[in-house]
């Protein structure tokens, strides 16, 4: 592998770092607040602090796509990694709770905006052979963000642990300058020169140069040829109905619930360990298990993970609402390892199975003219981890925290007969095969020639 393109493509990934450390800064410093020398924070304003993240990821998702071919990928992503940065400082030293509020929903429209862009540039900048890896570790740099901001609890600063977060964007800022355009672009923009100055930081061989540079210009010949219309999804029904499905039951697993409130979660089930250790271990499995969930991937049928995934987490949620139901009656101090261990045990299949699955089949569904469309599973993504993360602590307050991990537990469970009846497998299948079980026949692509071709 390239050292230039290792370079490059880690140092984008930092971005997916930063979404981490946004998304669970919650969990560590929610608890802060309320204390001296704090501002005084509600339960219902903590639950917007917490989910203004994703509600400003939803609006900037399908539009990045575009800029992004205007602008060029790199200008994106330094553009979006700018309040990646600044918003730390207003969070963290923030004298009014609007502002922590118009920081995290800012904040929010920038990790939107690096979910798309990140991935796209990553990917075009890989050679053929690895095009799957930067997608893997732009999931893993979030778990590992998500590690560090748990991390931070220690500090027991809110000051601290914004400056600490805010450490890796300055880097990306600094840094990413540097980095080259994507190849892919500049074939686009006909800068014929520059992709080829691009082509040799990137890769190995002079022939690898020539081969790439001819399937990029057929491929940005086709991307003209075929225009990209959210009218296209009109011929992928009973896909788009899949993709979405997939993403539904992902969110209301309640992933993003242990995530945001990990630490208050710990402190209300009296954990056999402190809730900052049983935060850091629960992020720590994570992060080992998104590492090797590629190597099963690439083993185990894409069916199978999302149904096994779906049944495990049903079962952890059921434990977790048993154990709180039972907790509020009866002294559970010989089983307080419990909630740790099914936290655990839900993290590790999600992340080997609902986690990074249901974003691997939107490519293995659709076809190359309808793929930047497929963009909006990204907003319904977002769209559901704010319902989600927003309405929790209603649904705590509604039905106790009991009810609510039941609930959670009753949606994984109505999406294992999802998976059983609706998906079909995907693994070693060519796209042809997978469109004729599905639809019956091919699908056919609407293109600017008067005789429309089969894929």
């Amino acid at each position: 592998m390239c050292l230039t393109f290792t370079f490059c493509y880690r140092l984008a990934t930092l971005a997916a770092f930063s979404i981490g450390t946004y998304l669970s800064w919650t969990s560590s410093a929610l608890p802060l607040y309320n204390t001296n020398d704090t501002l005084s924070v509600s339960d219902q304003e903590g639950s917007w602090i917490s989910s203004l993240v994703p509600l400003g990821a939803i609006p900037t998702a399908i539009p990045t796509g575009m800029f992004a071919d205007r602008i060029g990928r790199k200008k994106m992503i330094w553009m979006t990694t700018v309040p990646l940065f600044l918003c730390w400082y207003i969070i963290g030293f923030a004298q009014s709770k609007i502002w922590i509020f118009l920081a995290r929903f800012v904040a929010g429209a920038a990790c939107g905006a690096a979910s798309v862009v990140v991935p796209m540039f990553a990917s075009e900048i890989a050679e053929q052979n690895i095009r799957g890896l930067p997608g893997i570790i732009f999931q893993l740099q979030i778990t590992v963000g998500i590690l560090f901001a748990y991390s931070t609890a220690f500090t027991d600063s809110l000051h601290v642990i914004a400056i600490l977060c805010s450490v890796v964007p300055a880097l990306l800022l600094i840094f990413f300058p540097f980095v080259p355009e994507s190849p892919a672009w500049l074939v686009m923009q006909r800068q014929k020169n520059e992709t080829n100055i691009v082509l040799k930081h990137f890769r190995r061989s002079r022939s690898n140069i020539e081969a790439e540079l001819t399937r990029l210009k057929l491929q940005a010949s086709e991307m003209r040829e075929i225009e990209p219309n959210i009218s296209d999804l009109k011929n992928y029904k009973r896909t788009t109905f899949i993709i979405l499905g997939l993403m539904f039951f992902q969110q209301l697993s309640g992933v993003n619930i242990l995530i945001f409130y990990a630490k208050k979660i710990f402190d209300d089930a009296g954990s056999i360990l402190s809730s900052f250790t049983s935060s850091v271990i629960m992020g720590t499995v994570q992060v080992i298990a998104t590492y090797f969930s590629t190597v099963l991937i690439e083993r185990v049928g894409r069916k199978l993970l999302l149904f096994i995934s779906a049944s495990v987490m049903a079962v952890c949620m059921f434990t977790m609402s048993g154990y709180f139901r039972f907790q509020s009656s009866h002294d559970l101090s010989n089983f307080s390892w419990i909630p740790l261990l099914s936290f655990a045990i839900f993290i590790v299949i999600f992340s080997i199975g609902f986690g990074p699955v249901p974003w691997l089949m939107v490519g293995e569904l659709f076809t190359n003219n309808v793929k930047s469309v497929a963009n909006t599973a990204v907003m319904c993504n977002w769209t559901l981890a704010f319902l989600v993360t927003k309405y929790f602590q209603d649904m705590v307050n509604l039905m106790g925290i009991s009810s609510s991990f039941a609930t959670f537990g009753m949606i994984s469970l109505i999406g294992t007969i999802f998976v059983s009846v609706m998906v079909p497998e995907t693994k070693g299948r060519s796209f042809e095969e997978i469109q004729i079980e599905l639809y019956g026949t091919q699908i056919r692509i609407p293109t600017k020639d008067p005789v429309a071709r089969e894929t």
